[in-house]
């Protein structure tokens, strides 16, 4: 299959997608396809293959349309094509390349490795089987449990089971059990019908019901509440969901991917988890890596972290491949993010790289001081980004990925704004 790219009905050539399982859209070199221009986002869209053809799954700002109208996920086929800010893209039978993207296929190679998965990312072995899994319990419409350490991003592998699915037209509903009180989980989950207790004004969906013929995904299971987990149990084997203070059960068409960063089998043993629900949730089950198994993943994870604003150099890197990672990718991407705004998108160094279990007892020596508040911390990343391209609003707004007016307004709020020399 190759995806042909138009602009002004004027023909500009063609990638080469294969049999490709994800291929990546958008502004940034990252991608498989890439289309520059300002109004197409960094990573704009997704191209799913669903067999012989192909789901299209927007991730823009600004949108992806199909016919003229707005599609956030549609099916298309050889002859289909869609439009992506000033670029119409047309899906065709052959696989030869065209001139003007004469590395088509290098990026490609690159992306199968790296991206093979959307959302996940990393080349290594462990993480291979890990998308290799997942492939064959997409395929599948079983319960699914996602396994794994916080921040290893078990939401994104089940983000991926459902985008592969045959559910991938429907909704994805995600909730985290732990993140809410106790008292409303049941009306999060099931809903609640007009008048079922004070304050209910008027009926409402639960997840259940928001997620009808699609996926349900329900982050840190073990946090459910005994009383609660009967229901979800009987939901899970009969497909029926009763709303608080309602007379009749809805029937449901959910699949449920449930995600836990404990032992349930310790806390069934305590009592706190109910052996039949851990047998119902243990049909497939999905281990996620620890950031620690899997540090050659660490380059692609920070070049997908960076976006193309800064770089490493070679000390950070180690710096980073020998930290223990507590916190997984969730912390490596909180670690980039605060060194990018110390450095205003220019190198990071290892005095840049500063951790959570680090910052009360690394020295104060060559190191800059924290910014205390959110206004101080702003300020300085954008001094720093005037400093790296001195003084060049023009290049430093480049260098962010933001547009020129854009940071006109954030350095006169500062009292940055250089005046007459701004488009030097």
């Amino acid at each position: 299959m190759r995806l042909d790219v138009y602009r002004d009905d004027r023909y500009l050539g063609g990638y080469h997608i294969g049999s490709a399982p994800d291929v990546r859209i958008g502004r940034d070199r990252r991608n498989a396809v890439i289309l520059p221009h300002e109004t197409v986002s960094r990573h704009h869209a997704n191209l799913v293959r669903q067999g012989s053809r192909y789901l299209l799954m927007d991730r823009s700002t600004n949108g992806t349309f199909v016919d003229g109208k707005q599609a956030d996920k549609i099916l298309l086929e050889a002859g289909s094509h869609f439009s992506i800010g000033p670029f119409l893209l047309r899906l065709e039978e052959g696989s030869e390349e065209m001139p003007l993207w004469a590395k088509a296929t290098e990026r490609m190679e690159r992306f199968e490795k790296t991206w093979a998965l959307p959302g996940i990312i990393g080349s290594s072995s462990i993480m291979a089987r890990l998308c290799e899994m997942i492939r064959k319990v997409a395929e599948t419409g079983a319960t699914v449990l996602v396994m794994g350490e916080t921040g290893t991003g078990k939401e994104l592998v089940a983000k991926a089971v459902h985008d592969l699915s045959a559910r991938a037209h429907a909704p994805f509903v995600a909730i985290n059990c732990g993140a809410i009180s106790p008292e409303l989980v049941e009306t999060e989950l099931f809903g609640h019908v007009k008048g079922a207790f004070t304050g209910a004004e008027a009926e409402r969906k639960g997840a259940f019901q928001q997620a009808d013929g699609g996926t349900l995904f329900l982050d840190e299971i073990g946090e459910l509440s005994l009383s609660l987990q009967p229901k979800l149990l009987r939901v899970l084997e009969s497909g029926e969901a009763r709303k608080v203070g309602a007379q009749k059960t809805d029937q449901v068409n959910v699949r449920v991917i449930a995600a836990t960063h404990r032992d349930l089998k310790i806390e069934a043993d305590k009592g706190n988890f109910r052996f039949d629900l851990l047998y119902r949730l243990h049909v497939l089950p999905l281990l996620v890596p620890p950031l620690r198994n899997r540090k050659e993943d660490i380059e692609d994870l920070v070049s997908f972290f960076l976006q193309g604003r800064g770089a490493l150099t070679p000390p950070a890197m180690d710096r980073l491949k020998k930290h223990p990672w507590p916190g997984n990718v969730r912390e490596l991407k909180n670690v980039l993010e605060r060194a990018q705004i110390l450095t205003g998108g220019g190198d990071i160094t290892p005095k840049d790289l500063v951790f959570l279990d680090e910052s009360e007892r690394m020295p104060a020596e060559g190191i800059d001081r924290l910014p205390e508040n959110f206004e101080e911390l702003e300020r300085l990343f954008y001094t720093r980004a005037l400093e790296k391209s001195s003084g060049n609003v023009r290049a430093a707004a480049r260098s962010l990925g933001i547009p020129k007016s854009t940071l006109y307004d954030r350095l006169k709020r500062y009292g940055l704004y250089p005046g007459e020399e701004e488009d030097k």
